[in-house]
């Protein structure tokens, strides 16, 4: 049975709906201005597709917005008498089943993970596999880096801030738990229409509607253990072998 999450924050309930729906918008809105800077870089150097050669820059999209992230969100938890840290803070349970709880968790973040990727390609492009933008070659020695950043720090601050953060103070908000799930899962499946920029409707709208399922299935675990440390990992690992098979595709 889902239960009530219990932030015990000092703002109104008001101040916390304005601050909660900021850090929903604020990962698109980095997202998108990390976009356009690859893109304005591109174009300053001459290139005649620079939206397209940004493409391929979209790990570095990401940890840059992630840096921007975790500087933001540990500011809005200073003024709660927070920290950072207290985000993966756990109730104690010394009966809790933690082997068998990653392994539900990976398997349903794998499901709910390719299978809307794969099926939304078929349904809105027409494509099975999906498009391979973001295995797009780098060189060499910015490929390992991103092998080794982007899914350190999209793992230590994006479910973080959705989740983690997000999430149960919209359920202390609103008295509800269902609707603050779905709320938090659209919102963490938005940003990635800008990651990387494709300027085409299907392309975003494949974007958005595929990361859904997964990031309600991610509401619903934490709302039901109190535990984020396991969507950390799970998101860590999965990440990795996303940018993996960038970096194999850049050692060719």
């Amino acid at each position: 049975m889902l239960h009530e999450v219990s932030v015990n924050t000092p703002f109104s309930s008001k101040r916390l709906v304005h601050k909660v729906y900021f850090s929903l918008v604020l990962r698109t809105v980095l997202f998108l201005i990390a976009g356009l800077l690859f893109v304005g870089v591109l174009t300053l150097k001459g290139s005649d597709t620079p939206f397209q050669e940004a493409e391929k820059w979209w790990p570095f999209q990401v940890i840059l917005a992630n840096l921007v992230t975790y500087f933001i969100m540990k500011a809005l938890l200073k003024k709660e008498g927070r920290s950072y840290k207290s985000l993966f803070l756990a109730p104690v349970d010394k009966n809790r089943k933690t082997v068998r709880e990653y392994v539900v968790l990976f398997l349903a973040a794998v499901v709910g993970g390719a299978v809307p990727l794969y099926l939304f390609s078929y349904l809105l492009l027409g494509a099975i596999p999906p498009p391979d933008t973001h295995f797009q070659a780098l060189p060499v020695v910015l490929a390992a880096i991103a092998l080794i950043l982007f899914p350190l720090s999209n793992a230590m601050v994006e479910t973080p801030t959705y989740i983690g953060y997000a999430l149960p103070r919209l359920q202390q908000a609103t008295g509800r738990i269902y609707i603050p799930i779905l709320i938090a899962g659209f919102f963490l499946a938005l940003q990635h229409i800008f990651l990387p920029i494709v300027l085409d409707a299907d392309y975003m709208l494949w974007r958005l509607v595929s990361f859904i399922p997964l990031a309600v299935i991610l509401g619903v675990f934490f709302t039901k253990t109190k535990r984020l440390m396991p969507i950390v990992v799970i998101h860590f690992l999965i990440d990795l072998q996303l940018v993996s098979q960038m970096f194999v595709n850049s050692i060719k």
